[in-house]
């Protein structure tokens, strides 16, 4: 977090916002948000954030406790947001002006809605506390000290069979390794990006741009912006970065009339690639996940030219360079430039475990839009899809195998998401939300089959757009010679 200097003296506090003043008041620009009842100005601290300002601009006017909760450590609940208080928050039903209103008729689908929502985020903060006192927000440094010895094992093989290697198997070996030791320390970079590691800003910082740009090559800096807004907005078309890979893929048929991407600041256009991609991405699903960690690099890359007042600019640029000090290096020792090409390759492609693990929980997941007013804890539960394995296998997927849980709790050690697993879904069953939870294959053919079924509706978008094209043009035609006889 940027030096305290970059926080304002505490402003002056009016005693209640009421909601009707609360959504004025954003409108005409002002950064409020609503946590624990109490509202925050962020006006100055929004270019500080070191989430980036988007996972604070879709928490603008709205009660985000939950998101705030969920994706922050105690202390900034506790002390430094307290520097941003303005008022006390009143909302519409306990507004003395709304109250009579309100009992005098029947509630809109809209207040039963918010209602509804109100009973799930009651059970999910208790469900959080619940799980405090299991002690399940505490890290096991043991458990990672045994990922530790993983990663130096993959990483002590790659550099040996390369650099000691005398046959092609030696070669593939190495670069199968080195592939499994990016796989694998992704899991403890995310831990960290997530500050759930030794929960402390600083040193959760240090350790994720030490694994992710040193050793990786990649910005962890870029990872946090596009994460935590994906944390936020799961699943939504128009706002999640996780989703929005056009010109290789489509979640959703709304993409095909186009959309401007509020997180890359663009419109996406289903042109003529987009289309033909598109139309066989339920085939390129497994070959474009080979080719994740190319695109990986060039959005790092471009995070760290472009990105505005990121305070970890410098740290994060000397990692870089030394990650691309070592990996040719790796390169230099094998004999030939096929076998360079060979190499890179394989070290690269074998990294497709991690982008299928991580899109199996989404792609086939709801795209809806249920408004603001819908809690958290349902949004994750709705958007989430968590794989089933056995215990032994867990090392393998990280512990990330339990989206949903971990989207409910992302700052909960990877090593604690099963034993939540029960209390999880006894909370689904006692609000009456659904858990969705599939083994390894069953998830990867639901996937399939949700890029499927928007791959075979291209070519009837595209018949309907061609007729809708050709109406206009007969209507013009009607309409032309209509206009010069009245000229």
């Amino acid at each position: 977090m940027p030096p305290e200097t970059t926080y304002v003296e505490p402003q002056a506090k009016k005693s209640v916002i009421s909601r009707s003043e609360l959504e004025a008041r954003c409108k005409a620009g002002e950064i409020l948000i609503v946590v624990n009842h109490k509202v925050y100005k962020l006006d100055k601290w929004i270019k500080h954030h070191p989430g980036g300002q988007l996972a604070i601009r879709h928490c603008i006017g709205r009660d985000c406790t939950d998101e705030v909760k969920a994706l922050h450590p105690d202390y900034v609940l506790e002390k430094k947001i307290k520097y941003f208080e303005i008022a006390d928050y009143l909302p519409r039903e306990s507004d003395p002006e709304f109250a009579p209103i309100l009992g005098s008729r029947t509630r809109t689908k809209e207040e039963v809605f918010e209602a509804q929502s109100a009973q799930i985020s009651s059970a999910y903060r208790q469900l959080e506390s619940r799980l405090r006192t299991e002690h399940l927000f505490e890290t096991n440094y043991i458990n990672y000290a045994w990922e530790f010895s993983r990663y130096l094992t993959l990483f002590t093989m790659a550099i040996v069979l390369n650099i000691y290697g005398n046959c092609t198997m030696h070669y593939v070996a190495s670069a199968l390794c080195l592939a499994m030791f990016w796989h694998q320390i992704s899991f403890f970079a995310h831990d960290a990006g997530h500050n759930s590691i030794s929960h402390n800003l600083q040193i959760d910082n240090g350790i994720g741009i030490f694994l992710a740009d040193f050793l990786g090559g990649l910005s962890i800096g870029w990872w946090k912006k596009s994460h935590y807004v994906h944390h936020i907005v799961t699943n939504h078309p128009v706002h999640d970065p996780d989703i929005q890979h056009l010109p290789f893929f489509a979640v959703t048929t709304r993409i095909f009339k186009g959309f401007f991407s509020t997180y890359h600041q663009k419109e996406m256009v289903f042109d003529r690639v987009a289309q033909f991609f598109v139309s066989y991405q339920h085939y390129l699903y497994y070959p474009v996940m080979m080719m994740g960690r190319f695109n990986l690099y060039v959005q790092s890359m471009m995070f760290l030219i472009t990105e505005p007042n990121y305070p970890y600019r410098k740290q994060e640029v000397f990692g870089l360079m030394i990650y691309w000090i070592w990996y040719p290096y790796f390169l230099k020792q094998l004999p030939t430039w096929n076998m360079v090409i060979g190499y890179v390759f394989i070290s690269h492609m074998f990294t497709f475990m991690l982008h299928v693990q991580i899109t199996l929980s989404h792609f086939g997941m709801s795209t809806e839009e249920l408004g603001d007013a819908e809690s958290f804890a349902a949004k994750m539960l709705r958007t989430t899809m968590d794989v089933d394995c056995p215990t032994w296998l867990d090392w393998f997927h990280g512990g990330l195998q339990f989206q949903a849980i971990h989207h409910l709790f992302p700052r909960m050690p990877r090593h604690n998401l099963r034993a939540a697993q029960p209390f999880v879904k006894e909370f689904c069953e006692e609000v009456g939300l659904e858990y969705h939870i599939h083994g390894f294959a069953k998830g990867n053919q639901i996937v399939y089959s949700a890029l499927k079924d928007v791959a075979d509706q291209v070519g009837f978008f595209l018949e309907v757009a061609k007729h809708e094209a050709q109406e206009f043009v007969e209507a013009q035609r009607v309409v032309l010679p209509e206009r010069k006889k009245d000229q």
